[in-house]
């Protein structure tokens, strides 16, 4: 599998999680993720993020949004 195919799927899947976690459809945590600059932060720091468990991921996530203005 190539690496750009291994981001969209980690990226997907981070997203999932994320909805699942705040009880919102895919389609508005990735509207979410990408207003708050979420979704750049997972691909720029893909290399050190895939390698971490959805909880800190989650966690990542949290904070970075907040810091960017989101409420979650």
């Amino acid at each position: 599998m190539s690496k750009q195919k291994q981001k969209i799927g980690f990226t997907v899947a981070c997203v999932n999680e994320f909805a699942k976690h705040h009880h919102l459809s895919a389609q508005e945590a990735f509207r979410y993720l990408f207003r708050f600059q979420g979704i750049a932060f997972l691909k720029e720091n893909y290399e050190i993020e895939h390698t971490l468990d959805f909880g800190t991921i989650l966690e990542d996530l949290r904070i970075l949004c907040r810091r960017n203005g989101g409420m979650l």
